[in-house]
């Protein structure tokens, strides 16, 4: 294979005339002359040994070889430029605002001590977070990064990373359970006060499985609420026993704020399938650094306490 030994102003020559239609215009676009230009272009072609270009009085066009050329030069100037745009990042301090969606639950939760020590590692970084169950699309309101939960991810236009399983689980405050009494049995929770999610009716059987037993079962809520975290507040208020998702059962975070405020009640009989929690972000391949940090952050801090 010959090795391309010129210079990369010559490349960048080439495909300014071709991308500008002439020589006059790459001229004034790379703030050269334009004898400069043709001399640059004289020197590449001799060197490769082929026409690049045909020339007129009047115009500039490329030869069936110098647009090939052109296309191998875009792509490995694209890579050199991105190398070196990286290699800027990478000595800069992350800095700008940065703008996160993710589901209420979550950002009242888990996330309020991985923000504030994100925050500190990270002082020239802006923080404009987003709260909502929709699923915003990131191009349309500008946002870099988001948090979602669910099964699957059928949305292929971005790229996305799972952080961790989300399982549902009964969890109950120990005052509640020393005054009424641990369930040790699925049939049990018929003796106890009930608190769960609107999107679980009574009429919706739950399936326990423990091994290779499984129950399906019927159960009447005492109350129902549109907002996990709103049930989790009165399960720790000693209301009953809630069924939440796994991670407001416990808090993931600053050692100082991990306090088992709730316990697990019957956490030896799982609840149907998982779902995750995924990270999105465009699929460019040059990231600004505050996106980069905080997905790596996030990642690192999350992944450690999988379910």
């Amino acid at each position: 294979m010959e090795k391309f030994s010129g210079d990369l102003a010559d490349l960048r020559s080439l495909c300014s005339i071709i991308d500008c239609g002439g020589i006059t215009r790459a001229a004034e676009l790379l703030g050269e002359t334009k004898g400069s230009v043709s001399r640059r272009m004289t020197r590449l072609e001799k060197q490769l040994g082929v026409k690049l270009l045909n020339r007129s009085s009047r115009s500039v066009s490329a030869t069936e070889a110098g647009m090939a050329f052109y296309h191998r030069s875009l792509q490995a100037l694209a890579m050199l430029d991105e190398g070196a745009t990286e290699l800027s990042n990478s000595r800069q301090a992350p800095s700008g605002l940065l703008r996160i969606t993710m589901p209420m639950d979550l950002g009242l939760s888990i996330f309020p001590p991985l923000i504030i020590e994100f925050l500190d590692r990270y002082p020239e970084i802006r923080l404009d977070i987003v709260l909502s169950e929709q699923m915003l699309d990131l191009k349309t309101h500008q946002i870099d990064i988001a948090l979602r939960v669910a099964k699957t991810l059928p949305d292929a236009d971005y790229l996305f990373y799972r952080l961790m399983s989300i399982s549902l689980q009964f969890f109950a405050s120990p005052h509640y359970l020393a005054q009424h009494g641990t369930p040790q049995h699925p049939d049990a929770l018929s003796q106890h006060t009930i608190l769960c999610h609107q999107r679980f009716p009574g009429n919706k059987p739950l399936t326990f499985q423990q091994s290779n037993r499984r129950i399906t079962m019927k159960f009447q809520p005492r109350m129902m609420a549109n907002d996990f975290t709103y049930l989790q507040t009165m399960a720790i208020a000693g209301a009953g026993i809630a069924l939440l998702p796994s991670f407001l059962g416990r808090t993931v975070g600053c050692d100082s704020m991990e306090e088992n405020r709730l316990m697990p009640v019957l956490s030896e009989w799982s609840l149907g399938e998982s779902s995750y929690l995924y990270l999105l972000h465009e699929g460019w391949r040059l990231l600004p650094a505050k996106v980069t940090c905080f997905r790596d952050f996030i990642r690192d801090r999350l992944c450690n306490h999988e379910n």
